[in-house]
């Protein structure tokens, strides 16, 4: 039998008295780096419900529904990080740029698919004229704060801000009816129209 040769024996010495390379986990955490790409996370306070992230998602991972018939009408965005290759982009695209963040959770292991669902709703704003979507509430609101002074130029980014502002809420809860067949007058000026509508109102005017 061939004796076993230095170079090993150093190595094994080396390897008996050395830390583990291994983790302890699941008997103890473990600590990932902070550059870690784990599961999407949507801040409540600064998502504004655009879809840039929807948009941009390879995988679908993320999608949107608008309901236009419920009394308050609103669009959900859905998370399925079941689907999610944790790539970033909805990070990195997200208009308001914090909007949403990957976090460090990556033991997201389940039995059950419907727990990796989640939805986040937000209250839509419909042209006040036609009835087309503008946009969500908050989104009309984040540009008027983005603007800042500029905001002046246009009213409906005025209009949608002090609504939020408003001292009673059931004062803007119900959304206007649409009048697509109405002649236009100058108190449109003062409404929140789609872009279409406001071109049509400034040019009979």
């Amino acid at each position: 039998m061939r004796k076993p040769k230095l170079r090993e024996l150093k190595e094994a010495v080396i390897a008996v008295f050395s830390p583990r390379f291994t983790t302890r986990f699941p008997a103890e955490p473990c600590v990932v780096p902070e550059s870690y790409r784990g599961k999407p996370e949507f801040d409540d306070d600064i998502c504004i419900g655009c879809g840039a992230c929807v948009n941009v998602c390879p995988t679908n991972a993320l999608t949107q529904v608008e309901d236009l018939n419920a009394d308050c009408p609103s669009r959900k965005i859905t998370l399925r990080y079941d689907a999610c290759i944790f790539c970033g982009n909805c990070s990195d695209r997200c208009t308001t740029e914090n909007g949403v963040n990957l976090s460090t959770q990556w033991d997201l292991a389940t039995l059950d698919r419907s727990e990796t669902v989640e939805t986040k709703e937000y209250e839509l704003q419909l042209c006040e004229k036609c009835g087309e979507v503008i946009g969500t509430k908050k989104h009309l609101v984040w540009l008027c704060n983005k603007l800042g002074p500029l905001a002046y130029t246009n009213p409906s980014l005025l209009i949608a801000k002090s609504n939020e502002l408003a001292v009673n809420p059931e004062e803007t809860a119900q959304q206007p009816q649409p009048e697509p067949d109405r002649v236009a007058q100058p108190s449109d000026f003062m409404r929140i129209l789609c872009p279409k509508c406001k071109c049509e109102v400034n040019i009979q005017l």
